[in-house]
């Protein structure tokens, strides 16, 4: 049986003692790393240094991508260490490009696609653990 909680959580379902959706324990991580990869340093107020500084630089135009794979690389890692213990083993791969997309409000907009794929151990099971995700950022991404 799955031990973990979806996100996101049904409150109203545990305040009325109702069953939840629950899922297993890969899965479970794979929605911790987006929470991390989705959340802003300082965001949690128990806890400042949850999150990565991917959005610190969602209205910047990009210059340096080497920079920021750097810097990225370094604060995403950091953080899954930190804060995903059932991890183990972490690298992560990035992979920085522009690329044109079109929107509703305006023809066509370049944006900066950050590709990631990290790897680790669950460690409770020692089976490989692989995670995609891809994030949009750029002036006034929306």
């Amino acid at each position: 049986m799955p031990d973990y909680l979806d996100i996101p959580v049904a409150i109203s379902k545990i305040i009325s003692q109702k069953e939840v959706r629950r899922i297993d324990l890969k899965k479970s991580i794979h929605n911790m790393i987006h929470l991390i990869t989705a959340t802003s340093y300082r965001e949690v107020r128990h806890d400042p240094f949850f999150g990565t500084e991917i959005s610190d630089y969602d209205f910047e135009n990009i210059y340096n991508t080497h920079y920021l794979k750097d810097e990225l690389k370094k604060s995403i890692l950091d953080s899954i260490r930190n804060n995903e213990k059932r991890l183990i083993n972490v690298s992560i791969e990035l992979q920085i490009e522009q690329v044109e997309i079109s929107t509703k409000v305006h023809n066509k907009r370049i944006k900066t696609q950050i590709k990631m794929i990290i790897n680790g151990v669950i460690d409770k099971t020692n089976e490989p653990f692989q995670h995609f995700e891809t994030f949009f950022i750029g002036p006034l991404s929306y």
